[in-house]
């Protein structure tokens, strides 16, 4: 086993602002009548950790306990455990059964609902970032707290990679866990497809290694294929296959206000004849903040080919030739600089999310629908950046079956989301009619989506959100939770529940 040059530790207390890929979560302390020695308090919990016990009185209290979505800064922790290796994390879920205390696990804080905030013990596992290649098996071992930039870092000498997120400090759990979107996942498979191996400390305090192998933790490990972070273990690390970086093409076009409808057709029915070549993320959004109107909504894809920039100009002729583009960047470049180029840190601060999947294509009529919402929202201090966007989500993520993970929208092409958005100068009575709107919008689209929600896109506001989250795997996701966790520790307002449980 080779180990990577030693990956950055400056997140150690980061906090982080970029979109995508949900954090681990535990909110509420499980079965009140657990037996077990009696409480020990936090003094006891410090001198067991390896790592640091940092108390709402200490330096960097505030910013380790940050969460990406603002809406959530004010949760508290009891404490934070910075875990440095699998014993710390085996000492906080001893240490939170016996002291029967809410607890929530976080490796990138990117969980838009707020489940990796928790008014009791917050266990943090971004300091076990590390990064090992095996030259003989061609897998990767990473640390349950590294995140996109440490794998970008790590990797990019290599040669080699791991389809991941493009927002630097999403973290892999969270990531993996949920399933794994990012640009290369038309072309590679989601984050969770390449998954072989990861060790886990389940509610019993146990530190498991599962594997697909009968035997070897291989329900758990099904169910850490997008099951979602946070409902049977803390991970403390994942085993992945690497596939080669070759160089692609990277494009950012952006269209004026012109024939949107048309064009977002025409850059769907690209993506859908060409599905594991080409990955999109193509959206309408307003030009300015204010008022929105159809006359300032532009188009603009972004995204990543698997050819050259000819052959990519070749395929998007259609839409190029409709309306000339205000912005058209097509560069061929290095796999990693291509990820460079994509990065983002959207979003951040205070907003709101829903998403839905779709079969084929958003019709005319629901882009035309699309449009009617944006020129409905009521107003903010913000421009709205992300009203409506279509994120490519088949290609070779459909070449895995339903039920073969626990990631379950196999039958997808894109992941629809919405979002609202706002800052400090907004009046509370501008973020409810904000967030009413969204609440509606997302309701009205369901015509023209499937009823199915990304878990890594959550929303407390979703309405049956374990069938659309999991879909036709919930009740094995029930099965396997009763068998690792009977006691519902690992509990937050959208965990699996147990069989039987109310919903």
């Amino acid at each position: 086993m080779q180990t990577s040059r030693a990956v950055s530790r400056r997140r150690l207390f980061q906090s982080g602002a970029v979109l995508a890929g949900a954090a681990l979560g535990s909110r509420l302390p499980g079965a009140e009548a657990l037996e077990g020695p009696p409480p020990r308090g936090l003094d006891a919990l410090a001198k067991d950790l390896h790592g640091r016990l940092i108390r709402p009185d200490e330096p960097g209290f505030l910013v380790a306990a940050w969460p990406n979505n603002g809406r959530w800064a004010d949760v508290y922790p009891l404490a934070i455990a910075m875990c440095v290796d699998d014993h710390d994390v085996r000492a906080c879920i001893d240490w939170a059964r016996q002291e029967r205390r809410p607890f929530a696990v976080r490796c990138g804080g990117h969980n838009y609902a707020g489940f990796s905030t928790t008014p009791g013990l917050l266990i943090d596992v971004k300091p076990m970032s590390g990064i090992a290649f095996d030259a003989k098996n061609g897998l990767v071992t990473i640390g349950a707290g590294a995140n996109n930039q440490d794998m970008a870092d790590a990797f990019r000498a290599s040669g080699l990679a791991v389809a991941s997120g493009r927002c630097p400090t999403v973290g892999i759990s969270g990531l993996t866990l949920g399933g794994g979107w990012g640009f290369s996942a038309t072309r590679y498979g989601l984050t969770c497809d390449a998954l072989r191996a990861t060790d886990a400390v389940t509610a019993d305090g146990r530190l498991r290694h599962a594997t697909a192998r009968a035997g070897e933790d291989d329900h758990l490990f099904w169910a850490a294929r997008g099951g979602g972070g946070g409902n049977f273990a803390v991970h403390t690390a994942f085993t992945f296959a690497v596939h080669e970086a070759h160089d692609v093409t990277v494009f950012n076009i952006v269209w004026p206000a012109k024939q949107q409808v048309e064009l977002m057709l025409d850059l769907q029915e690209i993506q859908l004849k060409h599905p594991e070549l080409i990955s999109t993320r193509s959206k309408m959004a307003p030009e300015q903040a204010g008022k929105v109107t159809r006359g300032a909504l532009h188009v603009q894809t972004l995204g990543q080919f698997f050819g050259p920039p000819a052959q990519l100009r070749e395929l998007l002729a259609k839409p190029l030739g409709r309306v000339a583009p205000t912005i058209c960047e097509i560069n061929g470049m290095n796999y990693w600089a291509a990820r460079d180029y994509l990065v983002t840190d959207d979003p951040t601060g205070l907003y709101d999310i829903r998403s839905s999947y779709v079969a084929g294509q958003l019709s005319g009529r629901g882009l035309e629908r699309m449009i009617g919402w944006m020129e409905q929202w009521p107003g903010g201090s913000l421009r709205q950046d992300n009203m409506g966007i279509l994120f490519a989500a088949g290609g070779k993520v459909k070449a895995v079956g339903p039920t073969d993970t626990a990631y379950v929208h196999r039958r997808s092409d894109f992941i629809v989301e919405m979002e609202a958005s706002w800052s400090p100068l907004d009046t509370p009575q501008v973020v409810e009619r904000q967030q009413r709107w969204l609440t509606d919008y997302f309701a009205d689209m369901q015509e023209f989506v499937q009823k199915e929600s990304y878990v890594n896109f959550p929303s407390r506001d979703l309405p049956n959100w374990l069938a659309a989250y999991y879909g036709e795997n919930v009740a094995r996701l029930q099965k396997i939770k009763l068998g690792y966790d009977p006691d519902d520790i690992f509990k937050f307002p959208q965990s699996i529940p147990l069989p039987g449980a109310p919903q």
